[in-house]
This record gives C-alpha cells, sequence and structure tokens, in this order.
C-alpha cells in the first residue's frame, strides 16, 4: 500500500512513476503556473503534460519557481498524431518549453488510425529515448489491439498508458489486461469532471471518513493500482486532492464505488479519434 503522494511504483522498464499526479490539461497563464508551483508545494511529485495542452512554458515556470529540484520531479509529455512524422522534433520543442534536458516519460498521446503511421511514430520515440531524450516510452488512449501490435513489432509493451478512467468508465476488461501484462495504468479525468461526486454511495463514504466525494474516488482508484492524475487551479482543491493516504476503503467500499459503473465514456474513442 502506498503511503504518501510521492512514493513510486516501479515500472516494466525498470523506471518509477510517483502513484499520484498533477494533470496539466485546460490551465494557462500566470493561473497554471501557480497551479504548478502549488502542487509542487502541496507535495506532488509528478506532472502530466503535453504539447497538445499549450501550456508547457506555464507548467516549465512553475516547476522553475516551486524551487524544486528537477531531479525530484516526474516530468511527463505527449506528442500529439499531427507530429508523428518527426516525433523528436516535436519532443525537443516541448523540452525547450518544459525548460528541461530530459523528460521522465514521453507518450503517444492517441493511436490515430493509421497502423504503420503509429509503429512509425513509436520506433522514432525509441531512437530519441536511446539518445537520453526522455527515460519512460508509453503511450495514452491505446487499446488492447493497439498494445499489442506494439509488442508484436518491438517486442515488448509500453511502460505507461494513460486511459480515461472513473468511477462511471472502469474499463474494467482493459483495465485486467493491462495489470496482466505489467502496464501501468495512469487514470485522466479520475473525478469524471465532477459529474460522479454526488452519488449517494460516494457521500455516504464521504461522511463516514470526513473526506470528500472526490477524496473518496481518488483513494478508490489508489487501491485498484491506478495512478490518478487530477487536475485543478484552486489551492485548496490541489491540497485536498492529494491528501488521500491517511485512510483505506474495505472491499465493501470498493464495491460499492464499482457499482457505480454506467459505461460513461467523457472523451472520444480512441479507433475514432484525432481524425
Amino acid at each position: 500500500m502506498v503511503k504518501e503522494i510521492g512514493a513510486r511504483i516501479r515500472l516494466n522498464d525498470g523506471n518509477a512513476i510517483p502513484c499520484f499526479g498533477f494533470g496539466c490539461y485546460n490551465g494557462f497563464g500566470p493561473e497554471m503556473v501557480r497551479a504548478v508551483r502549488t502542487a509542487l508545494e502541496s507535495g506532488y511529485r509528478y506532472l502530466d503534460s503535453a504539447a497538445m495542452y499549450r501550456n508547457e512554458k506555464e507548467v516549465g515556470e512553475g516547476l522553475k519557481e516551486s524551487g524544486i529540484a528537477r531531479e525530484e520531479c516526474f516530468l511527463l509529455s505527449k506528442v500529439w498524431p499531427t507530429d508523428f512524422q518527426d516525433v523528436e522534433a516535436a519532443l525537443l520543442r516541448s523540452l525547450r518549453d518544459l525548460k528541461t534536458e530530459y523528460l521522465d516519460a514521453f507518450l503517444l498521446h492517441w493511436p490515430g488510425q493509421d497502423e504503420s503511421v503509429r509503429l512509425r511514430a513509436y520506433e522514432q520515440a525509441l531512437r530519441a529515448q536511446e539518445k537520453g531524450l526522455f527515460r519512460t516510452l508509453g503511450v495514452s488512449n491505446f487499446y488492447q489491439n493497439h498494445l499489442e501490435e506494439i509488442r508484436r513489432a518491438f517486442g515488448s509493451f509500453p511502460a505507461v498508458n494513460e486511459l480515461e478512467l472513473h468511477p462511471y468508465f472502469q474499463q474494467r476488461e482493459l483495465s485486467e489486461f493491462h495489470r496482466r501484462s505489467g502496464i501501468a495504468l495512469v487514470a485522466y479525468s479520475p473525478l469524471a469532471r465532477g459529474e460522479c461526486l454526488n452519488e449517494p454511495a460516494l457521500q455516504a463514504l464521504s461522511e463516514r471518513y470526513g473526506k470528500s466525494s472526490g477524496q473518496i474516488v481518488l483513494r478508490w482508484q489508489l487501491q485498484k493500482g491506478q495512478i490518478p492524475i487530477p487536475k485543478s487551479i484552486r489551492p485548496e482543491r490541489i491540497g485536498e486532492n492529494g491528501d488521500v493516504f491517511g485512510f483505506r476503503l474495505t472491499e465493501e467500499e470498493m464495491a460499492a464505488v464499482d457499482a457505480l459503473e454506467r459505461g460513461g465514456r467523457l472523451g472520444n474513442h480512441p479507433d475514432r479519434f484525432p481524425v
């Protein structure tokens, strides 16, 4: 059982990733700089960024202003399919904007709809990894068929896959495949964009533990072995989200959250996006 926000989980490539992260999507300008700085000051050590978010300069500035040493922070970015033709160039832009010489992890952000393009992009990323530009190679929004393509082509699975995962959309079969295959699961939109937080089952657990419904959901994800990356620009919410290590849900309570599944995807389907 992980006991603190900075605790790390061993990956299948021998590297390690913090068990809890700060999502950097949809925040801009000084507001985003402050949010990143606040997250790091609150104990977060994993920043989940992407070129497509168009705020990596702010993320880099927030890291700099925090005073946290670069080597203490796990910095992740992603390449969008429109840049799959020249992955290294996209990676170098992210490094420049983030003001760092390397990434701890670099992901293909979406599989796209062309297997050959996807696999060439992955191969380019492997070459960039060999140059020391990043440490761990992973993917985001990849389904089992995409992951098996990579294993057939390159002999092993990616170390990380980032997926939409929350009580309304648990992707149980795919999650079990990741567990069996040794692929770490990062959960984005872990609070279902707030849509699930008024569920009676979560409200009851909130009252029982003296925690918010959001904290109950994040604790549930940790106990399922997922790495949640909640996002907020509000300092009090950033601190609240990370305060989920002082209690543990029982098996019955975990099952009560499991029962909220409704197949409720909020984002785009990996096989149909981006066009």
